[in-house]
Parts: structure tokens; C-alpha cells; sequence
């Protein structure tokens, strides 16, 4: 994942050679503990900083209250849950996330009756389990938590197995195909679903994830962004090289009109709709991107859309 981003970060700032902006990146790990200790060395060592590039919702979470706070013009990727605790923030967010996904998995999911739900302990997976609690409580039979770190001795799926659901939803990112490989080998056949940030291409690597149905931004895949990434890393670019590209484009043009100037960069993301590898993205009033979705299905080692049902936002 992060990775990804910061390839596409790179074919962004290759682009720009004559821009301002000089993008430093840290390492935030994958829990909040490091997302902490990262923010506090950027902090440390760039005092001066005024724009927040953060991926995956615990770092975003991590730093947004101090970013808003200070006025800093905050980025979100990869973050589907944001826990927004102050008004004055200038957060702006490529990932809308559980808000605009639970509804189309809750649709999904009401064609079965026993629903259960696997997911890290962590703020995606929360949110995304308190929506869906909303939304279908009926359907679920099971919610189980584990720490992505301590696999697999912090998952146990004896009751997801006892409950036998109908299908399962994968709260799942890095770890996907470790947990995949866990059901199977525990004997539970039940479908698997998931939500956009499943989509690794390590997981065309497990055969047991075949089959595996998850929900992804409708990519515009005829832009030029998806031919170069692959002819220059010898792979097909996810969602989240395709967020993180966009991303930045967004950002640097705005740079280039607004300099430092935070409300300029900040309203810079609502004044406009933006054509690139994501397709049309708009963002609404509260600088909350939108754009539409559909699924996907993993098939004989490739990620092919799904011809199954589909709701689109």
C-alpha cells in the first residue's frame, strides 16, 4: 500500500520538476502507536510544514486534530473512517470511505442471511462495523477482531466456523491473504467480501482468495497513469496509486496558484471537478471527494469486474 503511493507520489513530482514543493515521507506503520511516533518526529524535525499528506485512517486520525488545530491543510488517503473532532480542520478527503461504501455492501450483503464480519482492531474496521450494526443488524451473526500485527494468534475463528455464515466480510488490508489462508484452513467455505483497500496484488498470489468479491472506485483505466506505472514497475497500479496520483496533481496545481496560502489551498479541492485515473472526482461542500463505485472480483489470479450484482453510487 504504501508503496504504491509513493510510486505514484514520485511519477507526480517527476512531472513537476520546477515546484515548490519538496515532499518528505516517513514511515507511520500500521497501528497508531508508530502513526504517533512518526507524527512527532515530522513534527520535530519540519516545524514549518503546512501541508499533511497522511494514508490509512489510524495515521490520518493521529494527526488531524494537531493539523487542524494549526491550520494546515491536511490530505487523507487510504483513510475510510476519519474521526472528525474539530469544525476549524482543513481536512481534505480522497477516501470517502465507510460513508459512501456501507450502504452499497449493506445492499450487497441483505441477499444473505447470515452475515459475519472479520476485521483488524483498529479504526477502519470500526467504523465499517458500526455502520453496517446500523444498517443490516439482523443479517450478522458474527463480529470478530484481531490485532493485524499478531497473526494468527489473535484471530480465532472457532465461532465464526460454529455460526457457519453465508458469507464473509473481509475488514481486512496487508493481512488479507494471511486471513484468507486462515478460514480456508480452518474449513470454512463461505464467500469473501471486501471493501477497496483489500485490493493488494499480493492476494493474486493466493489461490484461496479467488473469488473474492470487493467494492472499488469506478478507475477511469484509459488514462495515462495505468499505462506508465505499469510500463515502469512491471505491474498494474490498485486504487491507491490511482488515489495517490490524483491526489497529488490536485495538490501541486493548487500550490502552483495558491503558494502557502492555506484557505486558497483549501477551497482550491471544492472550486472544481478533477478527470483523472479515478475518474471525474468532485468533492462537496466539507472537501469530501465522491465518485462512482463498483465491484470487483478476483478470477483466476486477476482482478476482473464483477458482472454479478452491482450497486453503484
Amino acid at each position: 500500500m504504501g508503496e504504491e503511493y509513493e510510486r505514484a507520489f514520485e511519477m507526480v513530482e517527476e512531472d513537476h520538476p520546477d515546484s515548490p514543493i519538496q515532499p518528505v515521507i516517513i514511515d507511520a506503520g500500521s497501528n497508531v502507536t508508530t502513526a504517533i511516533s512518526a507524527w512527532n518526529t515530522l513534527k520535530s524535525e519540519y516545524p514549518d510544514l503546512f501541508i499533511v499528506v497522511t494514508v490509512a485512517s489510524w495515521t490520518t486520525n493521529v494527526v488531524y486534530p494537531d493539523a487542524a488545530d494549526d491550520g494546515k491543510v491536511q490530505i487523507a488517503l487510504g483513510s475510510a473512517v476519519v474521526n472528525k473532532s474539530r469544525l476549524n480542520g482543513r481536512l481534505v478527503r480522497f477516501t470517502p470511505g465507510v460513508e459512501q461504501e456501507s450502504p452499497i455492501l449493506a445492499e450487497y450483503l441483505s441477499q444473505y442471511d447470515r452475515v459475519a464480519i472479520l476485521g483488524g482492531e483498529n479504526d477502519y474496521a470500526r467504523g465499517y462495523i458500526n455502520a453496517l450494526n446500523s444498517l443490516i443488524p439482523e443479517k450478522i451473526v458474527d463480529i470478530v477482531q484481531y490485532d493485524p500485527d499478531t497473526l494468527p494468534g489473535s484471530l480465532d475463528l472457532t465461532p465464526v466456523r460454529d455460526n457457519n455464515p453465508d458469507i464473509i466480510l473481509l475488514l481486512s488490508m496487508s493481512e488479507a491473504e494471511s486471513v484468507a489462508e486462515m478460514i480456508r484452513n480452518c474449513g470454512i467455505s463461505a464467500p469473501l467480501v471486501g471493501t477497496r483497500v483489500i485490493e493488494r496484488n499480493t492476494l493474486l498470489e493466493t489461490p484461496v482468495a479467488d473469488g473474492l468479491i470487493f467494492t472499488i472506485p469506478a478507475l477511469n483505466r484509459s488514462f495515462p497513469f495505468f499505462s506508465r506505472y505499469r510500463e515502469e514497475y512491471g505491474e498494474e497500479a490498485t486504487f491507491y496509486g490511482a488515489e495517490g496520483y490524483d491526489a497529488m496533481n490536485i495538490l501541486y496545481d493548487a500550490v502552483e496558484t495558491c503558494g502557502e496560502d492555506q484557505e486558497c489551498l483549501s477551497s482550491w479541492f471544492t472550486a472544481n471537478q478533477y478527470p483523472g485515473s479515478l475518474g471525474d472526482v468532485q468533492f462537496d461542500e466539507n472537501r469530501v471527494a465522491f465518485y462512482p463505485i463498483e465491484f470487483k472480483i478476483i478470477r483466476n489470479g486477476s482482478f476482473e469486474h464483477y458482472e454479478g450484482k452491482i450497486a453503484v453510487q
